[in-house]
């Protein structure tokens, strides 16, 4: 008997050595949850892209939030883990009882009398397939939050990238209305003058006064535009509205080196694999794949080792305990389960497929994306240059025109129709180059790097 307790004991010692082990491999995981202690500090005179990436994973709610998806999915795998450890628990009891019948209800009398006992109670799971299986699957819901998050955070800086360079489209565009108002300017006052020297008509006057009046509505539309692009990206970095926030308005001027296709092809065919919704969808394929085997586990058998060990006596601290111990092992297996089993496993077969389909869904549409933006790309570059070139002729026209009307060799329309064409190529220049902007950002997307928008 007494060998028996002394292995008892050593086997409670052995296995809370191994629970002391096992909540020290956690500390990394739980590490990967903190946020950093640095809080980003108050936006800087000119905010540039980096900057927004960081204050965009440390203070936006919208990562924060999957933030919080990821630790609880980490507590919840470390939840499963608890049931494949021991299971210990301390219990003492002290109990005052009268019994009314005997055996085979046989009717005596006997004073009541008290029962005390305390005892250290320990169970432990030896082969359980469905705890086994209930804790891998937790660990894969761990991994696919991570992922997750990774998704929301590059979708996030997709939008504040794209809201990015609409602001500065919205901030070149009123450069380019105040200029062509400067030049609807020069106009009323060439048509004024040559009205007054009597080489000119009321007519040219009021059309070139139409003209101005024209731009200085049109700079009013770009400045709510402005306004509007930066409250939106204010509301996403979670900033207070009143926030003077200054953006680098000479990063469109970097977006303009030619994309070599080669680089960006290898670049993208190497980096594609990596992308966090792929990811993300092998590990539920491999959750499924692990769901439909743990199903045919259930009808193997489970063994569990229990044992208590303590005192028991008439009442506590009366020195009269005696020393009670108790060792078992407990094995069980399903014999018939209403076909329980069996639609558990047609169930887990119907989502493997479904991951399955779901997962060559993903592939192609990753793929599309990638191919798109790699064509776009090429294709907005040469957009600019030649926006680049109708720029050169509208100013040319422009000089020609006002040289024909100052001459008197016509009236001010061919001079107006070459300033809206030259503020034509401008706008057209500008938007080329926007989506210039905005097709890097869709390549950089399409393979899961939003922060290399730039590279």
């Amino acid at each position: 008997m007494y060998k028996g307790l002394h292995v008892f004991r050593v086997l409670v010692c052995c296995i809370l050595c191994a629970v002391q082990w096992v909540n020290a491999q956690e500390p990394e995981a739980q590490a990967d949850l903190e946020p950093s202690a640095d809080v980003v500090e108050a936006a800087s005179p000119v905010m540039t892209l980096d900057d927004m990436f960081e204050k965009i994973r440390q203070t936006s709610p919208e990562v924060l939030v999957e933030r919080e998806r990821i630790r609880q999915a980490l507590e919840g795998k470390i939840e499963e883990r608890a049931a494949l450890l021991p299971q210990v628990t301390l219990s003492a009891s002290q109990i005052r009882q009268q019994l009314g019948l005997g055996f085979a209800g046989e009717q005596f009398k006997v004073k009541p009398f008290n029962s005390y006992g305390s005892q250290v109670e320990l169970t432990q799971t030896l082969f359980d397939t469905e705890q086994y299986a209930n804790y891998e699957l937790a660990k894969l819901n761990h991994a696919i939050a991570k992922m997750d998050y990774e998704v929301v955070y590059q979708d996030i800086l997709n939008r504040a990238v794209n809201l990015y360079f609409t602001h500065l489209r919205d901030l070149n565009q009123k450069n380019i209305v105040e200029g062509n108002i400067v030049r609807s300017r020069e106009l009323v006052q060439l048509a004024n003058d040559r009205l007054k020297a009597g080489a000119g008509v009321e007519i040219d006057v009021t059309r070139a006064k139409s003209r101005l009046t024209s731009d200085k509505r049109e700079l009013w539309t770009v400045k709510v535009n402005i306004e509007s692009s930066i409250l939106q990206l204010k509301a996403l970095l979670d900033l207070d509205m009143d926030t003077d926030l200054r953006l680098d308005e000479s990063l469109i001027k970097h977006l303009k080196s030619p994309p070599v296709l080669e680089d960006y092809q290898i670049k993208g065919d190497t980096m594609i694999g990596l992308r966090p919704e792929l990811a993300a969808q092998k590990k539920r394929l491999d959750q499924a794949r692990l769901t439909r085997k743990a199903a045919g586990w259930q009808q193997l058998p489970s063994v569990e080792f229990f044992g208590d060990w303590g005192y028991a006596g008439n009442e506590v601290f009366q020195n009269t305990q005696n020393e009670a111990w108790l060792l078992g092992v407990r094995a069980s297996m399903p014999l018939f389960e209403g076909f329980r089993i069996h639609a558990q496993k047609q169930n887990a077969d119907a989502l493997l497929r479904q991951q399955t389909y779901q997962m060559r869904i993903l592939e192609r549409e990753v793929e599309r994306e990638f191919r798109t933006a790699l064509f776009e790309m090429n294709a907005r570059y040469h957009e600019i240059e030649l926006a680049d070139k109708e720029i050169e002729f509208g100013h040319t026209e422009v000089r020609q025109a006002f040289l024909r009307y100052h001459e008197g060799l016509v009236d001010n329309r061919e001079l107006i129709d070459a300033q809206q064409r030259l503020a034509d190529a401008e706008r057209s220049y500008l938007n080329s180059a926007y989506q210039y902007g905005l097709s890097r950002l869709a390549f950089a997307r399409s393979i899961g790097a939003v922060e290399t928008v730039l590279d």
